[in-house]
């Protein structure tokens, strides 16, 4: 019922806006389907911009103690393929810089897991509180390498850790104080990506590129969580969760093995963490973004080689997945109608027509098109020069801080422009590989060696 309310909502408020569009424009067309589409795209900028704002995480009062400690309420899974990278150990050790209860890694095949447990030895020593365990799948797959390690966990959280970002001292601690609200299961972080000197000219573009990527990222989420407590996707390079939640068989049989386009297409490797992300919404659980200095990750994108083709196989990929699970969300599971109506319209529907290339121009030309405007150069001016500040606002910070990059903004708008067309990525919706890591070239081989799953830090 709530959901036919909100949607019934929604329904009444689109109704408005044509109203008010077609008072306004009176006979001239053109200028009603521009006041249209202006409002369809720009109401939900102005909105996030100020719930970005009114933000707040989760924190204590000055007489509160924490309920949960990392070092004993704790476990990370960290799945890896490439234990000898050039971002695994340092990765490792940041993780175990925070003294979780447990950081339980999966590899796939025997050989790897060899090397990585001959890759942890030199730290059984140095952090003897921790249980360090090392495992192993039969194919390398991170959905299957998480779920190898999901029953293992006795902890009252869990943290899923990608094997290339990095923590700061006290991100375990900052991520834990959304749990002191019972109805929260699930909680995500704000992401930066490291920005590495002495890179060629290409390099530092992507590197740029990748930046930004998440520094947008990182303002829808922050906005939308505050507005209805939805998210697009809480990523999965850091998240922590109840760890009751993913032990339930139900999640553990759907996360190994989820299909789509009616059960014909997967299973899926990646989107993982939007299956995570849908099923805590599923399930009734509430989401936080816990938006601090301290909870911030750092990760690398746009630096490995090849770089266009590692990260542009990103791009795809997470392309792809946005298609993919916002149709799932509206229609297979629904319950973001219920519990999250700003997000139906700001996050999912407006993903499906989020089209810059197309809806810019389209602006441009309805308003040169319109009776009242089309004679004005400077209405068209202002138009553009709002549509430019949209385009910067979200990316401001990234060039206050790296003030060094402003040259190159303008090939930051030749991409932004270029990616917004996703509708290659539905043309090949069915692709369910690890865009951007071929993990079909991994090889993994089975001797018949157990996996440890056994202290091997601290025995």
């Amino acid at each position: 019922m709530r959901g036919l309310f909100n949607a019934s909502a929604l329904a009444l408020t689109a109704f408005l806006v044509h109203l008010v569009s077609a008072y306004i424009s009176g006979p001239d067309t053109a200028l009603y389907y521009f006041l249209l589409l202006f409002v369809w795209r720009y109401a939900r900028f102005l909105i996030n911009l100020v719930a970005f704002w009114l933000y707040t995480p989760a924190a204590l009062d000055a007489s509160q103690q924490p309920t949960y400690q990392p070092s004993r309420d704790v476990t990370v899974i960290l799945p890896t393929v490439d234990p000898t990278g050039p971002d695994f150990m340092e990765c490792l050790l940041t993780c175990a810089a925070n003294s979780p209860a447990e950081i339980h890694i999966v590899t796939a095949g025997d050989a790897l897991y060899r090397t990585t447990k001959s890759v942890i030895a030199p730290l059984r020593h140095r952090f003897p509180t921790i249980r360090l365990r090392v495992s192993r799948t039969q194919v390398a797959s991170k959905r299957a390498q998480v779920a190898h390690a999901i029953p293992l966990v006795t902890t009252a959280f869990t943290v899923l850790l990608d094997d290339h970002v990095f923590w700061k001292p006290n991100f375990l601690t900052s991520l834990l104080l959304p749990f002191e609200d019972a109805n929260i299961g699930l909680v995500g972080t704000n992401k930066a990506v490291r920005r590495l000197d002495n890179l060629s000219l290409r390099a530092r573009f992507w590197n740029m590129i990748g930046a930004i990527y998440l520094l947008r990222h990182n303002f829808e989420i922050r906005a939308s969580n505050t507005v209805d407590g939805g998210v697009f996707v809480v990523s999965a390079r850091t998240c922590a969760l109840r760890t009751e939640i993913i032990q339930d068989p139900a999640f553990l049989a759907g996360y190994t093995r989820e299909m789509f386009f009616f059960g014909l297409l997967g299973p899926l490797n990646a989107s993982d963490d939007n299956f995570v992300t849908r099923w805590v919404v599923q399930r009734g659980w509430g989401i936080k973004i816990q938006y601090t200095a301290d909870a911030e990750i750092e990760t690398t994108i746009g630096v490995a080689e090849p770089i266009e083709k590692k990260f542009l196989g990103q791009c795809r990929r997470w392309a792809r997945s946005t298609w993919k699970s916002n149709v799932t969300s509206l229609v297979r599971d629904g319950r973001v109608w219920a519990t999250q109506p700003y997000c139906v319209y700001a996050v999912f529907l407006t993903s499906f027509t989020n089209f810059a290339a197309v809806v810019d121009p389209a602006l441009v030309y309805f308003l040169r098109s319109s009776e009242s405007f089309g004679n004005s150069g400077n209405a068209t001016a202002v138009l553009i020069a709002w549509i430019f500040f949209t385009k910067i606002f979200k990316v401001f910070s990234y060039f206050r801080k790296h003030p060094q990059d402003i040259w190159m903004f303008p090939g930051y708008l030749a991409f932004a422009y270029a990616h917004s067309f996703k509708f290659w990525a539905l043309l090949t919706f069915w692709d369910v590989k690890w865009s951007g890591r071929n993990l079909d070239a991994i090889a993994v081989d089975t001797t018949g060696e157990s996996s440890d799953n056994e202290m091997v830090a601290n025995e």
